[in-house]
């Protein structure tokens, strides 16, 4: 049964991780801090991956240090749970904030998604854009507590956001294997189904929400590439164009997949 919750947070915030403790502890998690990694500390040999990757031919700006702190903290969590024996792992940032219509549902839920005769690779608990409704009904989860319904959809533009989900092992292992990790911003890798190559649903109603405070580990000013060319450019239209096109050809199919995992 789900009881622990991965989450990420500054090792030297002692304040704040009290209050991540007993936010997660109300709800019956038990919290398992995995310190930051904060993008001003890195040293060259954390960023040489992503200084070596093809990011200039699909980006207009250089990615920030404290992006690249936020995927290598994902990337630390991913291991472990590639590495461990539980078919899935819980990961949260230190903004995720359960939503109060849904949070007393939260242990009930998790069970339920242990309990499906398959594996999901990744599931998001919150939706950074609630207006962006589900397409798709992928899988009823029946009926919780006092008559709450929750499913696992299918959200088509909701293409940003990684404070919280599930992460099964095997997307885990996945995942680590993909280069793009170091050339997408992580919470933009999770959600791209058609390069992760993964199944992506979302929780709805959903759990959590982010807590609206900026993050301790998020983004900073944009930057554009200080050497950029033409030929730059046009490496990054052809591949926005050939994504788009991808995404749209196998759209259908992807849908189909996930529908025959249950």
């Amino acid at each position: 049964m789900f009881r622990n919750a991965f989450i990420i947070s500054p090792k030297n915030d002692t304040e704040k991780r009290l209050v991540l403790r007993e936010r997660f502890t109300d709800i019956g998690l038990e919290p398992v801090f995995v310190d930051a990694e904060m993008g001003p500390e890195l040293s060259d040999l954390q960023k040489k991956h992503f200084i070596a990757s093809d990011r200039q031919n699909w980006a207009s700006h250089v990615m920030q240090d404290n992006a690249l702190g936020c995927a290598l903290s994902h990337f630390k969590i991913w291991e472990l749970i590639a590495n461990g024996e539980q078919d899935y792992g819980l990961i949260f940032e230190d903004d995720a904030l359960p939503v109060p219509n849904t949070s007393k549902y939260i242990l009930e839920v998790l069970n339920k998604v242990e309990g499906l005769n398959c594996l999901v690779d990744i599931i998001f608990l919150s939706r950074r854009f609630p207006e962006r409704k589900p397409v798709v009904n992928i899988q009823d989860l029946g009926v919780i507590s006092d008559k709450q319904k929750f499913s696992l959809v299918w959200v088509k533009y909701n293409g940003i956001g990684a404070d919280s989900y599930i992460l099964s092992r095997q997307a885990a292992k996945k995942l680590l294997k993909n280069k793009m990790r170091f050339v997408l911003e992580v919470d933009c890798l999770l959600h791209h189904w058609w390069i992760n190559k993964c199944n992506v649903l979302h929780l709805n109603p959903p759990l959590f929400k982010e807590e609206g405070r900026p993050s301790t580990i998020g983004y900073g000013n944009f930057q554009k590439w200080p050497n950029d060319t033409v030929l730059n450019m046009a490496k990054r239209k052809w591949r926005r164009i050939y994504s788009s096109f991808k995404k749209r050809m196998i759209f259908n199919q992807s849908i189909k997949r996930c529908q025959k995992l249950f």
